[in-house]
C-alpha cells in the first residue's frame, strides 16, 4: 500500500511541474527584458548562455 501512496504522491509532484512549467512559458516577458543576450556584458558564470564566451563559440563555427 506504501508503494500506491509513493506513487500517487510521485504523480502529483509531476503533475505540479508540469503545471507550473506550462505556466510560465505562458507568461510573457517584462518590459525591458526582451533582449538580453545583447544587454548582457559577462560575469564570472561561465555556464550561463548569455555568457560572452558562448558567442566566440559560435563565431569560430561559422
Amino acid at each position: 500500500m506504501k508503494a500506491v501512496y509513493a506513487l500517487l504522491f510521485g504523480l502529483c509532484l509531476g503533475g505540479v511541474y508540469a503545471l507550473l512549467y506550462y505556466l510560465n512559458h505562458k507568461t510573457p516577458l517584462p518590459k525591458g527584458c526582451e533582449n538580453i543576450k545583447a544587454e548582457c556584458d559577462g560575469c564570472k558564470i561561465t555556464s550561463c548562455d548569455l555568457h560572452p564566451t558562448h558567442n566566440i563559440k559560435e563565431k569560430e563555427n561559422d
